[in-house]
């Protein structure tokens, strides 16, 4: 994993790059990460880039607002902002065809860029990873949303997100999410996220993320989710999953909302698997 930065349409942009002997030969990896507070593409990804690299050239860019790109928020369209980002980041990277992971919020994201008459990305494949379909209003989520800065509620998330209670005993882990949550601007980035207006307002990205036409996506599909995750209603992938024409779902059973971390392995191998088989080797 190397970070680097680059400059899309004068926004500084961090990402993570490795496997870079292999762009050209199969498409790209594109890692999107997770919002929550801390979130951030190392924070993410850092147990999946160095097996999928093996194999592929990947990319893992930090969204607007999140790591060290810039913090910028878009009050009149947040959600097609990113999307728009991680187009000319794309295009930036010189790549054609990318296979696109999303974690929890990019999940969605990408499911729903697959799901447009004309998706904005040049996607050979995606694998959603704890998103897509209803997400509950419940204590787990409000634990997410009420962020106050300090390490203990930091490890609050984290006890949130893990089933394994490893991951909340971890100092140094709460210690580095905690840090990426004080980053200068970070904080106030995803926090505007959580704003709501108190007279109703017109959400047309939202109206679309409500009312994806999961039949529309026609690339292969692998939806991942974690059996004991409280950020999701149980059962939440049989709303969309079989609308899918060529998806493909595995649950992790004893993971929440962070298979990909919490059970890296079997989601490295996993991945792998779904990827040779997309591209015939």
């Amino acid at each position: 994993m190397q970070g680097r930065t680059i400059s899309i349409d004068d926004v500084t942009t961090h990402y993570f790059e490795a496997g870079v002997e292999h762009k050209g030969a199969r498409p790209s990896v594109l890692l999107l990460h997770s919002a929550e507070f801390g979130g951030c593409a190392e924070t993410s990804w850092e147990h999946n880039i160095p097996a999928l690299a093996q194999h592929y050239h990947v990319l893992a860019p930090d969204h607007l607002g999140f790591g060290l790109t810039d913090k910028i928020f878009d009050f009149n369209g947040q959600f097609n902002k990113r999307i728009t980002h991680i187009r000319r980041f794309i295009e930036a990277m010189c790549v054609s065809r990318v296979h696109v992971m999303g974690s929890s919020m990019s999940g969605g994201l990408c499911l729903t860029v697959a799901a447009r008459k004309q998706p904005d990305w040049p996607i050979a494949s995606v694998t959603c990873c704890s998103g897509g379909g209803d997400a509950p209003d419940n204590e787990a989520r409000k634990v997410l949303n009420t962020y106050d800065g300090t390490k203990e509620h930091m490890r609050r998330i984290v006890e949130v997100m893990f089933v394994d209670p490893k991951w909340a005993a971890d100092e140094a882990y709460i210690e580095r999410r905690w840090t990426w949550s004080r980053v200068p601007g970070a904080w106030e980035a995803t926090a505007v996220a959580r704003f709501k207006a108190p007279f109703p307002k017109d959400e047309n990205a939202r109206a679309e993320r409500n009312a994806i036409d999961y039949s529309n996506i026609r690339v292969p599909a692998l939806v991942i989710a974690g059996r004991l995750d409280p950020l999701r209603n149980p059962g939440y992938t049989d709303g969309f999953v079989p609308k899918i024409p060529n998806a493909r779902l595995h649950v992790f059973e004893n993971a929440g909302h962070m298979g990909n971390i919490e059970c890296a392995a079997e989601f490295n191998a996993l991945c792998l698997e779904f990827l040779a088989g997309v591209d015939g080797v």
